[in-house]
């Protein structure tokens, strides 16, 4: 029975580990979802500004979603992982399965190779968003965010109407000759400047847009100009036979700060030549990005240590305990990031060793925890919380 049961074991071993993983990841992508979602709930209502103000295409709109979820990827990756992993190993341990483990000779050490191999998996995406994804989805979102302002001004389908999706301008044009892209009977209404206003009025005229610098010339034949000037309270007027209208649509991009490139969207290379020329607290700024690069998604590595003894020990406290457990854990760590980033850059420390401390320190609690899987001694902690909330629960009474 004995060489039997050995004979069993691998194929036991395969099965439960299929069984694990696949449990494992369907919880994994669930969380992941509802994790981004949430997240990206803070964007609705620009992106709802931009469908019914700006009247953007549905399809832009779905871009602009996907190209701003890969920051959002850096801390729900690992946090999705965490949550998963507690959860599937709390629910084994809540219907006993644990215990059927145990009581057939069964070290628990073995439920490390299908959670290790979901945990590297979710490692190298990881690492693959924030070193490369990262910045090549923030590029396209500028990218796109530059689209939807060229399309909020085209003159292609605004004949005959008062266009005023630029702030303070409202332009008319009469007629529009798509072929040779020329227009006439124009009329540009400026008020972006409560000092000087201005009216301006053309026969035909063409217009210019730089997608680079989002810079917006109207060249414009025949015309008049009539403006009034508050400080002097001057009405001047003037003809013309050729006038160059320009300005420039950043503030036409809803939110256009999003424009500016950031350090951790920059990719790993951009970040060796900007520390190569920077100089002072920006370049120590700059090595910190850099080092979280690698130090958030290694998060993943230090949490199969510390989700897989949590996991297995905590007891059935209600249907979300598991998602309270990894948040609670999810947070200390980044508080812990927070934290060593603020004591790094006064006390002027190593980039790379403030980026790796948290995940050196919860990687220590994790080998601790593990080292003490199959004792039930590791369950104190556990018992004295319950100790402690009976008290105070008595006391209530």
């Amino acid at each position: 029975m004995v060489d039997l049961s050995m004979s069993l074991l691998p194929f036991f071993n395969k099965r439960f580990y299929l069984y694990l993983l696949k449990e494992l990841l369907s919880l994994f992508i669930l969380s992941l979802g509802v994790f981004t979602f949430i997240l990206v709930l803070s964007r609705i209502g620009k992106i709802a500004d931009l469908v019914i103000n700006k009247g953007v295409d549905v399809k832009d709109i779905v871009l602009l979603i996907v190209y701003s979820s890969p920051p959002y990827l850096t801390f729900t990756l690992p946090m999705a992982f965490l949550l998963s992993t507690i959860v599937v190993l709390g629910r084994l341990s809540s219907e006993n399965e644990i215990l059927a483990l145990k009581a057939n000779g069964i070290n628990l050490r073995c439920l490390f190779a299908p959670i290790a191999l979901l945990g590297a998996a979710v490692f190298f995406i990881s690492l693959f968003n924030t070193t490369l994804l990262l910045s090549k989805s923030g590029d396209a979102f500028r990218s796109t965010l530059l689209n939807i302002a060229k399309k909020g001004i085209s003159i292609e389908d605004k004949e005959g109407i008062f266009n005023d999706s630029i702030p303070g301008v409202v332009i008319y044009i009469d007629k529009v000759n798509t072929e040779t892209r020329t227009l006439s009977g124009i009329v540009i209404s400026d008020d972006r400047d409560e000092a000087v206003r201005q009216t301006i009025t053309a026969q035909n005229g063409a217009v210019n847009l730089d997608v680079s610098s989002l810079d917006i010339a109207f060249l414009l034949k025949n015309g008049s100009v009539h403006r009034w000037e508050r400080q002097n309270d001057a009405y001047r007027s003037l003809s013309f036979t050729n006038y160059i209208f320009s300005m420039n649509l950043m503030n036409v991009l809803p939110h256009n700060r999003e424009l500016r490139r950031k350090a951790y969207e920059m990719s790993t290379g951009e970040l060796r030549e900007a520390l190569a020329k920077a100089k002072g607290p920006n370049r120590y700024d700059l090595a910190v990005e850099f080092y979280k690069k690698f130090s958030i998604p290694f998060a993943s590595i230090a949490f199969i240590l510390l989700a897989v003894p949590l996991g297995i020990r905590h007891k059935t406290e209600g249907k979300f305990s598991g998602v309270v457990y990894s948040l609670v854990i999810f947070i200390s760590y980044y508080v812990m990031v927070a934290l060593t980033e603020n004591v790094g850059r006064v006390y002027m420390l190593s980039p790379f060793l403030i980026t790796f401390t948290p995940d050196i320190l919860f990687s220590l609690a994790g080998i601790y925890a593990v080292r003490r899987l199959n004792h039930e001694e590791q369950a104190r902690m556990p018992n004295l919380w319950h100790y402690i909330s009976g008290l105070r629960i008595a006391k209530t009474k």
